[in-house]
């Protein structure tokens, strides 16, 4: 059974993909290529598959469903990050982006370092690691947390650090590092003293 897709379900797109909200499970997204290049679902699916064998722990990355049909294609079916009245979760790169908005969310760098530390335990590779994929999920009007919603796969020819912790491990510390050295300076946050005061009283 193929599932059609509409406008009023649309939720956002990148450079490959769309998501869509599923018309058939509110609870799901679904994710379709709309350029034509299906590599990136391809190496998702793929590298999702180990994550599901290795038994981790869901909390804080949105759990894969399968594939199934759309007028748009093919499908990837992913939980949807809802907060909790039932709104969509915004992105946290919108809440970075002014001073009110990070101020009404938990501490967003000791949120990141919790992030960090879900990864390692899990052994978790994010090719992309950027405020646009994380999700701030508000779980009560005072308390929040982060999810990652993209860019979740291995991109190495060889890909020993899919199976092998040590080496998976360097690679999370790796992106880690440059995605840190990449906050202060990001022109996005440069009018939010908040967000680059916290920056630099908890240092990663």
């Amino acid at each position: 059974m193929q599932i059609k897709l509409k406008d009023g379900n649309y939720l956002a797109r990148g450079t490959n993909r769309a998501c869509y909200i599923n018309p058939q499970d509110k609870t799901k997204c679904i994710k379709v290529t709309i350029s034509g290049d299906d590599s990136e679902s391809n190496k998702e699916k793929k590298y999702y598959k180990i994550l599901k064998k290795k038994n981790i722990s869901w909390d804080m990355l949105t759990k894969y469903h399968g594939t199934i049909e759309t007028n748009l294609g093919e499908g990837l079916i992913f939980d949807l990050v809802r907060d909790y009245n039932g709104e969509v979760s915004k992105v946290l790169q919108y809440y970075l982006l002014t001073e009110e908005r990070t101020q009404s969310i938990m501490n967003p760098v000791l949120l990141l370092q919790g992030l960090k530390q879900y990864q390692l335990s899990n052994n978790i590779i994010i090719k992309d690691l950027n405020a646009k994929n994380i999700m701030y999920q508000k779980t009560s009007q005072t308390e929040g947390k982060l999810v990652v919603i993209d860019g979740v796969m291995n991109n190495d020819f060889l890909p020993f650090s899919s199976y092998i912790s040590y080496f998976s491990k360097r690679k999370i510390n790796r992106r880690w590092r440059t995605f840190e050295s990449s906050l202060p300076g990001n022109k996005m946050f440069k009018n939010n003293q908040y967000f680059l005061k916290l920056l630099q009283e908890y240092p990663f």
